[in-house]
């Protein structure tokens, strides 16, 4: 009922009132149920604030060369808890936030500049250099996009079922809401705007240039959300990139791949 009247309400209204609606419409974020191995890897962290009024959560594991986990959109800290418990053991201070609007940080929404700026003042509050940055799906191309910016620096990067541009969002738009092209056009503006880069260059890959053997890309081959020739692309544009793919696990179930597990803690050890 509620899409029905979006579109309808689209079809009527002007391009400034349409991008209101779908950019309105896209932030809104779920926070999926947490299964049992998540609980148990997370009740094993500390929970920590974060943020400009100390108002974000964010969960550590262990001490040592600090390596931070970001979730995706409508994902949350707890899915890589599990992770993040295993590289803890191996001699890490391991990190993973609920950026705005994901698991326990406030809100019922989000913004891809959310992702960077929860990131950045995360970083700052840690105050310690970052030895590895794993991203998974957009928190990956978020965090890209604040390597780009030069917002954040670190030794290795992970990306796991990242996006090369923000393309997922607007294949989810334009099926259930069909708006006409010029709203597209203006809400590809919008998010562009917030990651710091033009959507053309991002559609070029800019965001992941320049990367090198210090780099991991992981994907799966059954993803129906980011299918896995992306990262054969972001390989063309960075060759000395190493790419890793797995079958059989899709766009989440990968974070607890056992495959995906091990071959992070050999990553990070290198």
């Amino acid at each position: 009922m509620l899409l029905d009247l979006a579109k309808l309400t689209l079809n009527i209204t002007s391009d400034s009132l349409a991008l209101r609606l779908v950019a309105s419409l896209a932030s809104r974020t779920q926070r999926p149920p947490m299964n049992q191995a998540q609980r148990a890897a997370i009740s094993q962290a500390q929970a920590i604030r974060y943020g400009e009024r100390a108002t974000h959560t964010a969960w550590c594991w262990g001490e040592g060369p600090l390596v931070l986990l970001v979730h995706g959109w409508s994902g949350r800290a707890a899915q890589m808890a599990p992770l993040a418990r295993q590289i803890a053991a191996r001699g890490y201070r391991v990190v993973a936030p609920d950026i705005t609007g994901h698991g326990d940080s406030p809100g019922t929404r989000t913004q891809w500049h959310f992702f960077r700026r929860d990131l950045l003042q995360l970083v700052n509050d840690l105050d310690q250099d970052i030895h590895t940055l794993i991203g998974h799906s957009a928190g990956a191309l978020a965090m890209m996009a604040a390597r780009h910016a030069g917002e954040i620096r670190a030794s290795r990067y992970t990306c796991i079922c990242a996006p090369s541009h923000p393309f997922p969002p607007i294949e989810v738009i334009r099926r259930k809401l069909a708006p006409r092209p010029a709203v597209i056009s203006r809400y590809q503006r919008l998010i562009a705007e917030q990651l710091g880069a033009s959507w053309e260059d991002m559609q070029a890959g800019t965001l992941y240039r320049g990367l090198n053997e210090k780099t991991l890309l992981i994907y799966d081959q059954d993803d129906r959300i980011v299918n896995h020739s992306e990262g054969d692309r972001l390989v063309g544009l960075s060759p000395s990139a190493q790419l890793m793919k797995t079958q059989g696990y899709g766009h989440n179930r990968i974070l607890a791949a056992p495959e995906v597990m091990e071959a992070l803690n050999r990553f990070v050890d290198l």
